[in-house]
C-alpha cells in the first residue's frame, strides 16, 4: 500500500496544532504511515512547516535493516522517511538532532508508557507533550486498498468457517471447534486470526466473551462463533449463531429472530451522516420492540482495521457522523443467563453510495 501521502497529511495536521515534531511509539501508527511491519520501531515526524533534513525519521535495530529498508520503499514513503538502525542511545542521538530546533515537540500519549515517556524527555533535553494529533483518527477513514484488504480478510474467515460448520455434527468440544477454524484460516492465506476465536454452546453462550472449553457441543445447543481473520496487517470480525438440530426450541427461534432483525435495523442506517448513536438506537429500539432490550449489554460495534477494535466506536454516547471509509461492526446480542445467548455481527464497510457488507457467510441458523 502506498503510504506517503499519509505523511503528508499528519504533517498538515500537526502544523495546524502548532506541534513542530512529533514521536510515534505506537507500532500500527508506525506501520500505518511507513508500511514498516516489525516488532522493534519507532517514528518521528516533522510538521510541513519546520526545517529539516528529512520530514522524518524511522528508528529500529539491526534485526530489521533488510525488512525496513524494503517495506519502506514499497509504501513509497522513503522519499519521506530516513532509516536509522541503532541502539536506543544511536537512536535518541539522532531525535535529538532532528527535534533541535523544535518549539513543541509531542509524543504518543495513548500508547506510550511513562517510562518511555520520561526517557524521551531526558534523551531530547527537552519538555514533550502528550499529543492531541492521533494518527489513530486519520486511520478510521479507510482508503480503497484497505478496504480491499479488510474485504479479503472476511472472504478468508467466511470460507474457513463454511469449510468446518460440518464438524459441529461430530460433536467436537468448543475448543476442538476453535482450533479447526483458525487452522482453515490460516491454510488459506490468513496471517493468522484477528482475536482468540470464541465458540461457546449451550449456557455458556451467554456470555458474550467466553472463551472455547473443553464442553462438547451436543445436539440441541445453540453455538456462537465468533471469529476474524488478517491479511495483509487488516483484520476481520464477523459472528454467527447456530442451533445443533432440526428443531430449535420456541425460545432460540424467538431469540434469534429478534437478534436478526435488529442486526438488519442497524445495519440500515449504517450510512454516510449518521450518527453512530442512531446505528447503536436502531438495534436497541428493535430488540425493545420485541420485550429483549434488558439483555442487550453491551455496545453494538465498533470499527475495523490494522487492530480489530479502533474508530468509531457504535455506542449510544457518540454522536459523530459516519463517513466515507469508515470500516465497522454491527453485533447486537441478546445474553438469556444460564440458558443461552444469540449474537449475529458483519463488518461493514461505508460508503457514498450506502454501505457494503463484507462478511458473507449465510445466516441461516440451523446445522442438522
Amino acid at each position: 500500500m502506498n503510504t506517503n501521502h499519509r505523511i503528508i497529511e499528519l504533517r498538515r495536521r500537526l502544523d495546524e496544532a502548532g506541534i513542530d515534531v512529533l514521536i510515534i511509539t505506537n507500532l500500527l501508527n508506525v506501520r500505518y504511515l511507513t508500511g514498516f511491519s516489525g516488532s522493534a520501531g519507532s517514528l518521528i515526524i516533522s510538521s510541513a512547516s519546520y526545517t529539516s533534513d528529512s520530514p522524518g525519521i524511522l528508528f529500529t535495530d539491526s534485526r530489521y535493516m533488510e525488512q525496513s529498508e524494503q517495506q519502506v520503499n514499497e509504501s513509497g514513503s522513503g522519499a519521506l522517511v530516513e532509516i536509522v538502525i541503532g541502539n536506543l542511545s544511536r537512536q535518541y542521538e539522532m531525535a535529538r538532532l532532528f527535534a533541535a530546533k523544535s518549539s513543541k515537540t509531542a509524543i504518543e500519549g495513548d500508547s506510550t508508557s511513562l517510562t518511555s515517556f520520561y526517557a524521551w524527555t531526558s534523551a531530547l533535553e527537552k519538555t514533550i507533550a502528550v499529543s492531541e494529533v492521533k494518527v489513530e483518527t486519520q486511520r478510521q477513514c479507510k482508503d480503497d486498498n484497505e478496504i480491499d484488504a479488510i474485504r479479503r480478510a472476511c472472504q478468508i474467515a467466511d470460507q474457513a468457517l463454511e469449510k468446518v460448520l460440518p464438524r459441529l455434527k461430530d460433536e467436537p468440544t468448543e475448543i476442538e471447534f476453535a482450533a479447526e477454524l483458525e487452522f482453515h484460516m490460516r491454510m488459506l492465506g490468513a496471517q493468522g486470526p484477528s482475536f482468540d476465536t470464541i465458540v461457546a454452546s449451550g449456557p455458556h453462550s451467554a456470555m458474550p466473551h467466553a472463551r472455547p472449553t473443553d464442553k462438547r457441543i451436543i445436539e440441541g445447543d445453540p453455538v456462537v462463533v465468533d471469529f476474524g481473520a488478517i491479511w495483509d496487517g487488516y483484520h476481520s470480525d464477523c459472528t454467527r449463531t447456530y442451533f445443533l438440530g432440526s428443531t430449535p426450541s420456541r425460545q432460540f427461534k424467538r431469540v434469534y429472530e429478534a437478534v436478526e432483525a435488529s442486526q438488519l435495523a442497524g445495519s440500515a442506517t449504517a450510512l454516510v451522516g449518521t450518527a453512530a448513536s442512531k446505528v447503536d438506537n436502531a438495534c436497541r429500539d428493535s430488540l425493545h420492540q420485541a420485550g429483549l432490550d434488558e439483555f442487550f449489554t453491551h455496545s453494538t460495534g465498533h470499527g475495523v482495521g490494522l487492530e480489530v477494535h479502533e474508530l468509531p466506536w457504535i455506542h449510544k454516547d457518540n454522536k459523530s457522523a459516519l463517513s466515507v471509509g469508515d470500516v465497522m461492526t454491527v453485533e447486537p446480542g441478546v445474553y438469556l443467563p444460564g440458558e443461552m445467548g444469540v449474537r449475529i455481527e458483519d463488518t461493514i464497510a461505508i460508503s457514498q453510495s450506502g454501505s457494503e457488507r463484507l462478511t458473507n457467510i449465510a445466516k441461516s441458523p440451523l446445522i442438522y
